[in-house]
């Protein structure tokens, strides 16, 4: 115990001497409030974060503590391949913002080997605040790799991406609606029959709600951002 409360006075250390009040301040002005907030650059906390050998008793000291840095440390530190399921459900009922929502897909759960009924299990999930924005980001991770993705999460993502961007009556939040947008953006880009089978989503979905304006602007954004990469 005390090796590790000297590893996290270390970590405490390394933050203060990186610490921005700038963006700290910037922050909180903007509503992201936690207990304390050191305002370290995200290339800076990952190069922290190398300097310490990953560690799930360190991670999840550091995911306990209301501190921005830590929660961001703690997703570098847990090794993926020995981060429990039930730890992952945990976690999804306590991510405070959307940037710790993104370090959590992007850093652990998109590398863990139980990823694709992790974001199946939270593609479902209406409970959690960041649990559907979650699943879309590790998605948009896994496509960006280009990492094979079951074919029955495919198939739930293709219907719910379209709940999140175009179904006014589920009022899915701004998080959940940019992020089932980026997931649809590097589906897009993995194939030209990619790009037909969401084009052919949303003709199925305008056949069935009826055309709309944001529908639209949906399309043509998708349309321009395939184009682009073609």
């Amino acid at each position: 115990m005390e090796s590790l409360q000297d590893e996290i006075r270390e970590i405490r250390k390394q933050l203060r001497l990186a610490m921005n009040g700038v963006i700290s301040t910037s922050m909180r002005e903007k509503g992201i409030v936690y207990k304390l907030n050191f305002g370290v650059p995200y290339p800076e906390i990952k190069e922290i974060a190398r300097k310490h050998k990953p560690d799930g008793e360190l991670a999840a000291a550091l995911w306990k503590e209301d501190i921005r840095e830590f929660k961001i440390l703690a997703t570098f530190l847990w090794p993926a391949d020995r981060f429990p399921v039930e730890e992952a459900r945990r976690w999804i009922k306590e991510i405070p913002y959307q940037e710790i929502a993104e370090h959590c897909a992007r850093n652990l759960f998109a590398r863990l080997p139980y990823r694709d009924n992790l974001a199946m299990e939270f593609l479902f999930n209406k409970e959690d605040s960041f649990a559907r924005t979650v699943a879309f980001l590790i998605l948009t991770d896994l496509f960006k790799r280009k990492e094979e993705v079951s074919v029955p999460l495919q198939t739930a993502f293709l219907v719910e991406c379209m709940r999140s961007v175009a179904w006014k009556e589920f009022d899915a939040g701004l998080e959940e609606r940019f992020s089932a947008l980026q997931a649809m953006k590097y589906y897009g880009r993995l194939s030209e029959a990619k790009v037909q089978t969401l084009f052919k989503e949303i003709e199925d979905f305008k056949a069935a709600f009826g055309d709309s304006a944001e529908l639209q602007e949906i399309y043509n954004e998708l349309k321009f951002e395939f184009e682009y990469y073609r």
